[in-house]
C-alpha cells in the first residue's frame, strides 16, 4: 500500500489515523493506529523539526476514532516529571 506525506502542520491535536503514523523512514512509529495526537506529540516534532510524516492509512474523524489505550487517557508526560524519587526500603 503507498505512503501518504502529512505535513506536521497538519498534525493537531485530537487529530487520529486508521494505520499507524510513521516518522520519514517509515520504520520509527510516531503515532499509533486510531490513537489521538496530543499536546506533545505535537511539541515533539515542533522541538525536533520534523518536516513530515507518513502513514498507508487516511485521517479519521472524531466519531470514527476507537478506545484508546487506557495509557492514552493519562496527562501528559511533563506531568509526571515532577513526581519525586522512591525512597529505598531497608530488608529485614
Amino acid at each position: 500500500m503507498p505512503l501518504t506525506r502529512i505535513k506536521c502542520t497538519d498534525i493537531t491535536e485530537g487529530v487520529s489515523y486508521s494505520s499507524p503514523v510513521f516518522f520519514d523512514d517509515g520504520k520509527n512509529m510516531f503515532l499509533a493506529p486510531h490513537q489521538t495526537a496530543k499536546k506533545y506529540h505535537i511539541k515533539a516534532l515542533t522541538r525536533w523539526r520534523v518536516p513530515f510524516l507518513v502513514t498507508a492509512g487516511h485521517q479519521e474523524l472524531k466519531s470514527q476514532v476507537q478506545n484508546e489505550s487506557p495509557a492514552a487517557e493519562l496527562e501528559t508526560v511533563e506531568d509526571f516529571l515532577d513526581v519525586e524519587e522512591i525512597e529505598e526500603v531497608e530488608e529485614l
